[in-house]
């Protein structure tokens, strides 16, 4: 069952709770108050949030961030280790060219 409320808003008044409180705050409030909040509060009852869920939360979200920090610095480590690996390879792949030159430079004066 739905109930139109003056200024258009829809709202579902199948709960008796959500009916008498409704009715309360017409008296209370008037109608344009009741309506202007009434259209805020969420639908159903589960949807409603408390002080420990939003501990629970902030809790969850300090661990990621923990977690997030502790795979950043991995993902540090990782990369200074590859940037070693390259000075490592480049100095090998010089030396080895350098070497192969003098070789064949060696081999192009003894038969040349």
């Amino acid at each position: 069952m739905f109930q139109i409320l003056s200024q258009g808003v829809f709202v579902s008044v199948s709960d008796p709770h959500i009916r008498s409180l409704y009715a309360r705050l017409e008296e209370v409030l008037g109608v344009e108050h009741a309506d202007t909040l009434m259209s805020h509060l969420p639908d159903r009852a589960d949807e409603l949030a408390t002080k420990s869920d939003i501990a629970t939360v902030r809790s969850d979200l300090a661990s990621l961030a923990t977690r997030f920090e502790r795979l950043e610095d991995r993902f540090d480590r990782i990369q200074e280790m590859m940037h070693t690996q390259l000075k490592t390879y480049s100095v090998i792949s010089l030396s080895a060219m350098t070497a192969l030159t003098a070789i064949y430079g060696g081999m192009l004066l003894a038969f040349g």
